[in-house]
């Protein structure tokens, strides 16, 4: 692999990781509906939205998250639809270089829930173009609460 340098405008940065992590998937079609509202869709992904019978697959996604994503996400999980600029995650869990740490750090969540075959387990959305905020909604921060309690309780339990 080479290395190349372009310039993004600082509040598309989450998108643009988004675009070259589904451009090194080779996944056709990638593109956004232009929403304010919700997290951009993307066209012709092959994922399917998360369900709340998905508890065995998000507690495999959890397991893969890092460390640092799992903090995140229990930031989203704990307060379900309060959005949170990316710079001020990056504050709150102390990740370097602010709302672009916080982009790149969520990159190999999305290919964790794309392997998985669901749609990323986060939204996000650039209001007026001031900055990056993510938020999961009430169904998938109830479904990776509890994802996450699974993971505790089989910690506990080999741990004991």
């Amino acid at each position: 692999m080479i290395d190349i340098s372009v310039k993004v405008p600082e509040d598309r940065v989450a998108e643009f990781y988004a675009m070259y992590g589904s451009w090194l998937k080779s996944s056709p079609g990638y593109g956004f509906d232009g929403s304010d509202d919700e997290s951009p869709d993307l066209v012709d992904q092959p994922a399917t939205a998360w369900r709340p019978d998905d508890l065995e697959l998000a507690t495999a996604v959890w397991h893969q998250f890092s460390a640092r994503a799992q903090a995140l996400f229990s930031t989203l999980i704990d307060s379900p639809n309060e959005r949170y600029y990316g710079e001020e995650l990056a504050r709150m869990h102390h990740i370097p270089n602010g709302s672009h740490g916080i982009a790149g750090l969520l990159t190999w969540p999305s290919r964790h829930c794309a392997a998985a075959g669901r749609s990323w387990c986060w939204k996000w959305n650039n209001p007026d173009r001031g900055g990056t905020v993510y938020w999961m909604d009430d169904e998938l921060a109830s479904l990776f609460s509890q994802a996450r309690n699974e993971s505790q309780a089989e910690a506990s339990s080999l741990s004991s």
